[in-house]
């Protein structure tokens, strides 16, 4: 494990706001807030079912400009595993000793994930990738459940390790998950104990750099009833990764949402401020967290503190000092990112688990 003085991060700076800590910033902004967007709209503040997407049905395959996306060539085969669920993604592995279940990030999907698959199921671990509600093959889906949706995204996963486990009897099943997917992770984690065998997730807190900033122009956004894409997802991702060649990959996929909406990002945010909550629910499973130095998104803070809350012994927090917010997500995953997700599954896979 290795840590680092966060004095600089845990000092409750923010540009709005001086010296105050996160908690007294919501407990007096928040209120205000709330009471403004009521007003103004009809939404539902729900933590557990994020609002329904505001932009219009289905969602952009274009630039701002006019000019189309590419669909991206991927290695992972189309198959399906909850009904009426799109389909996921499968690398399959000759003989896997273990199987991961991948949960995407806020606007990502489950095809980000082909590089990771692809060179797991080489190592004898197969892979599964589904898409979260609201993006990837749900925007394709023209009704109410294929809106964004946490709670309901929950019962897709598992309602997807429990097809896989009939899938792949005998062999130990992991769910690795990406920020708001790792917070998902952490989640299934506590309340479906006896359904997987271990958790990696990376960026799982829900403290973020220029929250204030954020919130605000989440707030503001919702208030004036706006019915279209903030582009947060193109300013998120300017953020999340110092890499240009990874930005453009998921630019110019059409199957990326970089119109993520204000509501999206708000049940995003306050779903994540519950991480710690289940951390400590998870008594006795092994978790990995892991989180990336170069992460322009999320601080590393908010990662230690769902480390620390972790009430199991069978935890591990590993920092990449090359990682960022697409951890593996990443068109080329980095070594070190896949070695220690490689190196955690082969320490909790039992050596005669295999087909």
């Amino acid at each position: 494990m290795v840590w680092h003085n966060n004095d600089a991060m845990n000092n409750g700076k923010f540009l709005l706001v001086k010296k105050l800590p996160v908690k007294t910033i919501l407990a007096k902004a928040l209120p205000s807030a709330l009471a403004l967007v009521t007003i103004a709209t009809t939404i539902s503040f729900s933590i557990s079912s994020a609002p329904p997407a505001q932009a219009f049905w289905p969602f952009t395959k274009k630039h701002a400009d006019g000019s189309k996306r590419k669909k991206r060539k991927l290695q992972g085969t189309q198959v399906g595993l909850v009904p009426g669920n799109p389909p996921a993604l499968y690398w399959a592995a000759k003989k896997p000793k273990a199987v991961v279940l991948c949960l995407h990030e806020l606007g990502l999907y489950s095809g980000v994930f082909d590089d990771l698959g692809s060179r797991m199921a080489a190592k004898n671990i197969s892979v599964y990738a589904i898409d979260l509600r609201g993006f990837g093959g749900w925007r394709e889906i023209d009704k109410k459940d294929s809106k964004m949706d946490l709670a309901k995204t929950l019962s897709d996963v598992k309602g997807s390790c429990e097809e896989i486990r009939k899938l792949h009897q005998g062999v130990p099943v992991f769910i690795l998950g990406e920020a708001m997917g790792g917070a998902l992770a952490l989640q299934a984690a506590s309340k479906y104990p006896t359904l997987i065998n271990g958790i990696i997730s990376a960026a799982p807190g829900g403290d973020h750099f220029k929250s204030v900033n954020n919130f605000v122009n989440v707030g503001v956004g919702m208030a004036v009833g706006s019915k279209h894409a903030f582009g947060l997802g193109e300013k998120l991702m300017d953020v999340a990764t110092p890499k240009q060649e990874l930005k453009e990959a998921l630019s110019e996929d059409e199957m990326v949402r970089m119109d993520v909406t204000s509501g999206e990002m708000v049940a995003c945010q306050f779903f994540m401020y519950k991480t710690k909550a289940m951390a400590k629910a998870i008594k006795e499973m092994p978790v990995l967290i892991v989180h990336g130095d170069k992460d322009g998104e999320s601080k590393l803070i908010g990662s230690e503190s769902v480390f620390k809350n972790l009430a199991t012994k069978d935890k591990k927090f590993v920092r990449l000092p090359e990682g960022d917010h697409y951890t593996f997500e990443d068109t080329k995953v980095s070594d070190e990112a896949f070695s220690t997700a490689l190196a955690f599954i082969d320490e909790h896979a039992p050596k005669e688990a295999s087909e």
